[in-house]
């Protein structure tokens, strides 16, 4: 920055957070609706642990510095991360594997790269994304909505979750069904999946409000759910109406969720509002031809990580000079005007 003016804004990286989780509350009471008390129980562990382990790896990594440990782990970051690892989780999954998924948000993901504003990937879908593929029998089991089971169960019985499972939207297609007899369950919540990603309607109505708030740029998530409906919508596959099979896409396996919550992270996403549509573009095509290659495997943790590796190429094309900010190559521009100049009056 070589002059002013300074832009100033009256939003902290707390009032951000507290915006963010306001847009989460009500997600996390329709689940608790949904799937029982059981929600509170993973949601909790899931937190708690984040904030542990968020102190823990800040008092080792900065020279045991206590102060600065307290002060890192209470900045309300890791309640942001535990409550979307929570909602991309089904509510079988046993009470230690949350705190497993925990460990590989704030620990690998977050503060291996230095913490906050360093990080490349973004550390909840990076934790989902790997539990997913490395236990994949755990994470894929749903069951019908107000099913509701004992919060304080380590570990469901087999025989138990069994009379109860259903496949959700998403796996369904991956089976060339579509989801057409509870279409609207899909919108309203009412339907089989992750704990957070089937309330579609409250996740919206929070996209509104972080948008109203301007801690989100809209524009990236739209081109994100954009992409993803119309590519279902022009190659659709199995035996629904092209309509039907293209919501379905768009309102199942959290795409809606992170659309929101990781398209517009601070750290992991482009600056720019350019480059935020190319990120959601982005996100949008990888998405659909992950699912379309491996029978619908819940392919946007995937989709968004591939894009956070590209962040920084996103960022670098689509970069503006800002006002007040000088460009590199001005200062030599300006000496051959002056060059020019002087030439002229000597004549």
């Amino acid at each position: 920055m070589k002059k002013a003016p300074f832009l100033h804004t009256e939003k902290t990286y707390n009032t951000i957070m507290v915006d963010i989780l306001i847009a989460l509350s009500p997600v996390l009471v329709w689940s608790v609706f949904i799937f029982g008390a059981r929600v509170l129980t993973i949601a909790a562990l899931t937190v708690s642990f984040c904030i542990i382990f968020e102190f823990c790896s800040r008092y080792l990594l900065n020279k045991r510095r206590l102060e600065s440990a307290i002060k890192h782990s209470t900045d309300l970051s890791s309640v942001v991360t535990g409550l979307l690892i929570t909602f991309m989780l089904p509510v079988t999954v046993p009470l230690y594997l949350p705190i497993f998924t925990a460990f590989f948000a704030v620990v690998i993901a977050k503060q291996l790269f230095g913490g906050i504003g360093k990080n490349i990937f973004n550390p909840a879908v990076f934790a989902i994304a790997f539990i997913k593929i490395l236990l994949p029998s755990f994470t894929s089991i749903f069951t019908k909505p107000f099913a509701y089971f004992n919060p304080l169960t380590a570990e469901l019985d087999s025989s138990l979750i069994e009379t109860v499972r259903v496949f959700s939207p998403l796996q369904m297609l991956g089976r060339g069904h579509v989801y057409e007899e509870g279409f609207s369950d899909l919108f309203y919540g009412t339907s089989a999946g992750n704990m957070g990603e089937v309330a579609v309607l409250i996740l919206i109505l929070g996209a509104i409000y972080l948008s109203y708030r301007k801690v989100i740029d809209i524009k990236g998530s739209l081109s994100f759910v954009a992409t993803v409906f119309m590519l279902a919508f022009l190659f659709p596959v199995g035996d629904g109406e092209t309509i039907y099979f293209a919501m379905t896409e768009l309102m199942s396996g959290g795409v809606i969720l992170l659309a929101v919550f990781a398209c517009n992270d601070f750290t992991t996403t482009p600056r720019q509002s350019k480059g935020k549509v190319i990120f959601g573009v982005g996100c949008g095509i990888l998405t659909v031809v992950i699912r379309y290659s491996f029978s619908h495997f819940e392919g946007v943790y995937v989709a968004i990580l591939a894009m956070n590796l590209l962040t920084p190429l996103i960022d670098k094309l689509t970069r503006k000079t800002p006002y007040g900010m000088i460009k590199e190559k001005e200062p030599l521009t300006l000496k051959l005007l002056q060059k020019a100049h002087n030439r002229y009056k000597k004549r």
